[in-house]
């Protein structure tokens, strides 16, 4: 357990890009007294996992794995069910995608996948002809998928903010997430590798944009929409920790009218 754990705790070190010394400093221990926890000399307590979780900034789900790593239970309750949410959270989400209603809302979790949508997201998706509208991750959806490559006028911005958003969210959850994992997958697309790539050498827009404009061609008709990402948890409740809401809205009276006509 104690090798496992030390392991789990040098690679978080090492992806936050401290040295022990900086890391010992941060949770208030010793250099050599770390030493000895990456190596497995030493195993230890809950309070000293809650003191390293604190000073590498690690998330709820990601400090569970680290309490299994040292053989204790997990700390932090936590689901990937949206039903089984706590009633209070789930009341609150409910409220703003329904109120959201008609215009497209979607629950995410921390790795972009779908776990509700309101109707307005479902009338739109069948319009996009999305054959299983909420069985699917929204990164595959809009940036790997032919259908959002096709559809989508601005793809390639659409991409590349995307993905550093994800990177960024990929970061703090550390490197053996699952959205680092799914990140890895998208950049061997060679289209969103290029995007990204053009961001960087022109230095436009190098961090995520707090919001996302999308224009979506259907046939004829070009919807545009202002789109954001709200986050929805707590570093230190796995239950909601990393959940999103994605809201869209009509930036034109033609998509307005189009939402009326769909509702």
């Amino acid at each position: 357990m104690g090798m496992e754990f030390g392991s789990k705790l040098k690679e978080w070190r090492n992806h936050r890009r401290l040295s022990q010394m900086g890391l010992a400093g941060e949770a208030g221990i010793s250099t050599r007294h770390l030493s000895f926890l990456e190596t497995g000399r030493s195993r230890p307590t809950e309070g000293m996992i809650i003191r390293l979780c604190e000073a590498l900034e690690v998330n709820a789900t990601e400090s569970n794995m680290l309490f299994s790593a040292a053989g204790f239970t997990p700390r932090y309750q936590g689901t990937t069910n949206a039903d089984q949410l706590p009633e209070e959270v789930a009341q609150a989400i409910n409220l703003i995608m329904e109120n959201h209603d008609p215009y497209p809302a979607v629950l995410l979790n921390s790795s972009y996948d779908i776990l509700k949508a309101n109707q307005g997201y479902l009338r739109f998706a069948a319009l996009m002809g999305v054959d299983e509208p909420t069985d699917i991750n929204m990164l595959d959806l809009l940036i790997a998928s032919d259908m959002g490559k096709s559809l989508i006028v601005n793809w390639k911005e659409v991409a590349r903010s995307l993905i550093l958003r994800a990177r960024s969210e990929a970061w703090l959850q550390g490197p053996s997430s699952p959205l680092h994992a799914h990140i890895k997958r998208l950049m061997e697309d060679e289209a969103v590798a290029e995007a990204l790539s053009q961001d960087l050498e022109n230095l436009q827009n190098p961090v995520p944009a707090a919001v996302l404009p999308i224009t979506i061609s259907l046939g004829a008709l070009e919807t545009s929409w202002i789109t954001t990402i709200t986050s929805f948890g707590s570093a230190r409740d796995a239950l909601v920790d990393g959940l999103m809401i994605e809201q869209s809205f009509p930036a034109n009276e033609q998509t307005r009218m189009l939402v009326s006509q769909m509702n």
